[in-house]
């Protein structure tokens, strides 16, 4: 159901077409906003946006390729969202994921990187966002359950998580002054292009659902239903928080991970 409720407002999202990407920018573009997706292949894009416009035709959908570790495309990207007559004011930064394996496999410089890849995008996204958004500007970042309990054999995924709540956290306080709001969602195990071999696999989903109270997976549009309310109007006083969605996972505990 369209509420048109962000009509007037242009927004960002980085990682726009993947899963939780792209589940994002088809809720902004249903309640109105106009929005611009960037990622790093220009075909994948293109398919983004002509899936939101299958469903939502009047949509304002723009793209631009460019890498969200990059301060200058990042820009851009920016520049393309607040070229139009809608002012830019809304930006969802999804880009995150491990790039590294458990403490015996990963060198510093390995365990750093999946670091940086969690928290400098997020962190490029404000720096460009602030200078771009004079006041009032709603930004949110897909965290994860990772940033609160540990997964086996994922140390700078965790941490690079846990550092992104609390990049959100000071944002908040620091920028605050300038009605600027900041927020994360903290997803659990969810099915998204980043997930397949891990859905495949029956034995580890069973000792997933096991830890979830809800007994199943969620899927990107839940998502992206708590990112859509975080940087709308109807979370206008919601600022420097995280919470999970994740079926309740984070109340027990990570399934056990290991090759044992």
């Amino acid at each position: 159901m369209t509420t048109h409720r962000l009509e007037g407002q242009s927004a960002l999202v980085t990682g726009g077409a993947g899963g939780f990407g792209l589940a994002c920018a088809r809720l902004l573009a249903r309640d109105g906003a106009a929005v611009t997706l960037m990622g790093r292949t220009e075909d994948k894009l293109e398919a983004a946006k002509r899936a939101i416009l299958a469903k939502y035709p009047d949509a304002q959908v723009r793209t631009l390729a460019g890498d969200a570790m990059s301060e200058a495309d990042v820009g851009a990207a920016m520049d393309l969202a607040a070229s139009g007559l809608q002012p830019f004011c809304i930006v969802v930064a999804t880009v995150g994921g491990s790039r590294s394996r458990g403490f015996v496999d990963t060198d510093a410089d390995a365990f750093m990187d999946t670091v940086a890849y969690n928290v400098r995008s997020a962190y490029i996204a404000i720096r460009e966002g602030i200078r771009r958004i004079e006041c009032g500007g709603a930004f949110a970042f897909v965290s994860s359950t990772a940033a609160e309990i540990p997964f086996d054999g994922m140390p700078g995924y965790c941490a690079g998580k846990a550092a992104l709540d609390q990049l959100v956290r000071a944002a908040a306080h620091e920028l605050g002054h300038l009605g600027h709001r900041f927020n994360a969602v903290r997803p659990g195990l969810t099915r998204t292009g980043a997930t397949p071999g891990l859905f495949a696999n029956a034995a580890m989903m069973k000792r997933f659902i096991e830890r979830i109270p809800l007994g199943r997976a969620g899927e990107p549009e839940e998502i992206a239903e708590a990112i859509r309310f975080l940087v709308g109007p109807e979370a206008s006083w919601t600022t420097g928080q995280s919470f999970a969605v994740d079926g309740g996972n984070e109340l027990r505990a990570a399934p056990d991970m290991s090759a044992r």
